[in-house]
């Protein structure tokens, strides 16, 4: 193979290693927060993103090299460190470099947000090794959707004092990122409950997918506080029947009828755009400002969230 070759292919194992798609999802979640503090943004907002986009490719790669052999006998063919195309020597390393360079960043934030980096580095090793949360009921749902609630209080925090419209976007976010892991799961249902145990291994899918109902009537409850307190715009109140569409009916069908399950996942990816263009729309037709821009950013992240089935 010429190096040429082999350059290209390395690159492309890193670019499937830290999940591209998903780090910008993570990334988007703490821009929102900033945005939605209602502040001046400056220059720690490029620090705020390096340190995202850096702390979520070292949670990538790391959950990837304790995943090597569990792939391998699954056959999975999307862990390039388990198929080969990344040797577990150079992604220790690629993983010791995004750690340190988002551990860097946080060095031009305040001490709160370098505290809650921290946090979120050390959360994010646990849910792979040590503790290992992600076979773990309950502590997967619970660290998956901590993370990002955190990267938004970071994002928010970092602008403006931690409030009470802090704590409703922070659990706003938990709850569509728990939902999130839920589906993953019931995706993996098959592969993970031979090898592993999880929520939805433990729970079984129908009661999974209730919770991820359970979820979702919270999500809309937290919503209304900040419709009052003017975070979401009223703007974008027409979007909920497109969300009911492609998220909330599919699961509602799939819990009458299992057999539907592989619908609700297509139509779970069909929804990421339309929501993105309606929403779009919506602030375009109506008040584009500071508040729908990070609205904006929060609901791109939601569709984002969605994006690995």
């Amino acid at each position: 193979m010429s190096p040429g070759l082999e350059k290209v292919e390395f690159v492309g194992a890193i670019y499937r290693a830290t999940r591209f798609s998903s780090m910008l999802c993570f990334t988007s979640t703490t821009f929102a927060g900033a945005i939605l503090a209602n502040s001046i943004i400056d220059s720690r907002i490029i620090w705020l993103l390096m340190y995202t986009a850096f702390s979520t490719a070292f949670a990538f790669v790391v959950n990837d090299l304790s995943d090597v052999e569990l792939d391998r006998l699954a056959g999975v063919l999307r862990n390039p460190v388990s198929t080969g195309e990344l040797s577990e020597g150079r992604a220790i390393k690629i993983a010791v470099f995004f750690v340190l360079v988002s551990m860097a960043s946080l060095s031009f934030l305040s001490l709160q947000s370098q505290l809650l980096g921290l946090v979120v580095i050390f959360l994010y090793f646990t849910y792979s090794w040590i503790v290992r949360a992600k076979a773990r009921p309950v502590l997967d749902i619970l660290y998956h959707g901590s993370c990002l609630a955190i990267l938004t209080t970071m994002g928010y925090a970092e602008y403006r004092s931690f409030d009470f419209v802090c704590l409703l976007l922070a659990a706003l976010v938990f709850f569509l990122s728990s939902i999130s892991q839920i589906l993953q799961e019931v995706r993996d249902y098959e592969s993970d409950r031979k090898m592993v145990r999880t929520t939805v291994t433990l729970l079984g899918k129908k009661r999974s997918l209730i919770l991820c109902l359970a979820f979702f009537t919270s999500a809309s409850a937290i919503s209304l506080p900040l419709l009052f307190y003017g975070v979401i715009p009223f703007e974008t109140l027409p979007l909920s029947p497109i969300v009911y569409y492609f998220y909330i009916a599919p699961i509602i069908k799939t819990i009458v009828n299992e057999e539907y399950e592989d619908k609700m996942l297509k139509k779970i990816r069909e929804g990421r755009f339309p929501v993105i263009v309606a929403l779009i729309t919506a602030l375009v037709l109506g008040r584009m400002e500071r508040i729908g821009l990070g609205f904006l950013s929060g609901l791109v992240t939601i569709a984002w969230v969605f994006q690995e089935f």
